[in-house]
């Protein structure tokens, strides 16, 4: 190849990258496709009108079949997040795992209702740290109201329940629920104070 082929060569591939370069940064810039972009203006909260499920909390929406829903306030990055804190909020709830479903939290909502889900930026690798707590006491204040729901039912102290694995068990008599069974009452009970969570 002489010295004049070489040049063309460098021109080309310079002249190449500046249109492709150009051509990306105004389809970012400019363009939008009407049909797209109205795919992302959605109702505030899709899900309530097609399942049947109870809200039990802002985090924990519970379905008739025990199938338990944990709203996650952070954004995955790839580094687990996405299970990580539903695990949070599962063990302190006492539910099982295997009936869990996790999905995004409400922006808009979390605005309206006064930072109901506290911490919804991403960085520094705390969302782990950093929302342990209040997920703990958002799993533990579901339970402490399934747990008095089933008591309820059966006319004894809730002391002489506990959850576990999707139930609400009364081991005296052998009885137990499960968590969608109990859900629409539960939603409906108001707490005193907030439970303690677990220590071990």
């Amino acid at each position: 190849m002489n010295a004049i082929d070489k040049r063309l060569v460098v021109l080309d591939r310079r002249r190449f990258l500046a249109i492709s370069l150009s051509i990306a940064g105004g389809l970012m810039i400019g363009g939008i496709i009407p049909d797209a972009a109205d795919a992302f203006v959605v109702a505030d909260q899709p899900w309530d009108e097609t399942r049947t499920g109870r809200e039990i909390n802002a985090w924990i929406m519970i379905e008739p079949d025990d199938t338990v829903i944990i709203r996650v306030a952070q954004s995955e990055m790839g580094e687990g997040i996405f299970t990580a804190l539903p695990m949070i909020v599962a063990e302190e709830l006492g539910c099982d795992w295997a009936k869990v479903k996790a999905e995004y939290a409400s922006a808009s909502r979390n605005l309206r209702e006064n930072s109901v889900y506290r911490r919804m930026g991403t960085g520094g690798s705390g969302a782990v740290r950093r929302s342990r707590e209040f997920l703990q006491a958002a799993g533990a204040n579901a339970r402490e109201r399934l747990v008095r729901a089933a008591a309820a039912r059966w006319s004894v102290p809730p002391e002489s329940c506990h959850a576990d694995a999707g139930k609400v068990l009364h081991q005296a008599s052998g009885r137990n629920l499960g968590f969608g069974e109990l859900a629409g009452e539960a939603a409906g009970i108001s707490l005193p104070d907030d439970p303690p969570i677990k220590n071990s």
